[in-house]
């Protein structure tokens, strides 16, 4: 009977760790997807928590993801030295990805304060600045948008930003960036003589507001949920089963 039960405590062990590194290899694509095509618009931003979260949730799932199989084979053949490590470890690693989590949901509250008046700046950078000018073409591209209003004017036509704070686009040359233009065969048009027919008419910050915003209540949800489930297998499995193979848990 109580090889029996060693039996059953080893397997539930090793399905604990099992679920940590599926966790683990979640919340690191989640870190890669943060960063693939959205480091991007970091310096239009204002801050760099967004960047952050999404490194730490890179760096937490793929240590999660080896030392949940080092767990697991620990827990096979019930090695008490790799498990307790394993266990000192993996409580670490939910207090750093519990940290990216939250540092998700913070950057989502800071999102209105910085990005329009960062925003704001570096359209006088624009041309100016490669980083600024990369990073603007690429968040014009993808939305599909013009420029930014001011403060306080909402009659304001979001792509007169580039003409009235930009010394790079005046009246009588290009007026609006080339990534306003709906497509290329308009790029000249479109350039010279901005309007609705060939340019993109939406503001950008709203947009990038919204899309980071969103993305930030993923990244923080799936940081802090994964935390959380890593800590409950923990307490579950992994600590009552160091204790059932005869060592001391922490």
């Amino acid at each position: 009977m109580f090889d029996g039960c060693r039996k059953a405590i080893r397997y539930a062990m090793f399905t604990a760790n099992l679920l940590i590194l599926v966790g683990g290899i979640v919340v690191f694509a989640i870190g890669i997807w943060t960063l693939a095509d959205k480091a991007f618009m970091e310096r239009l931003l204002g801050s760099n928590l967004y960047v952050s979260s999404g490194a730490i949730l890179i760096a937490t799932g793929l240590i999660a993801v080896i030392i949940a199989f080092l767990g697991c084979m620990g827990a096979l053949k019930e090695i008490k030295c790799m498990l307790l490590t394993f266990f000192i470890i993996l409580l670490m690693i939910f207090i750093t990805m519990l940290v990216g989590g939250i540092l998700g949901f913070v950057f989502r509250n800071e999102v209105e304060e910085h990005m329009h008046t960062e925003m704001l700046k570096t359209v006088k950078q624009y041309m100016n600045d490669t980083p600024v000018t990369e990073a603007w073409d690429a968040v014009q591209t993808k939305f599909e948008c013009c420029g930014i209003k001011p403060d306080g004017d909402s009659s304001y036509l979001p792509y007169k930003i580039w003409m009235d704070m930009n010394q790079n686009f005046r009246m009588k040359g290009p007026q609006v960036p080339s990534s306003c233009c709906k497509s290329k065969a308009v790029v000249l048009q479109c350039q010279q003589n901005p309007s609705p027919d060939t340019t993109w008419t939406s503001e950008c910050y709203e947009k990038l507001k919204d899309f980071v915003k969103d993305h930030a209540i993923v990244v923080g949800g799936i940081g802090i949920g994964i935390a959380c489930v890593m800590l409950n297998q923990e307490m579950m499995f992994v600590r009552p089963g160091l204790l059932a193979l005869g060592h001391k848990a922490p």
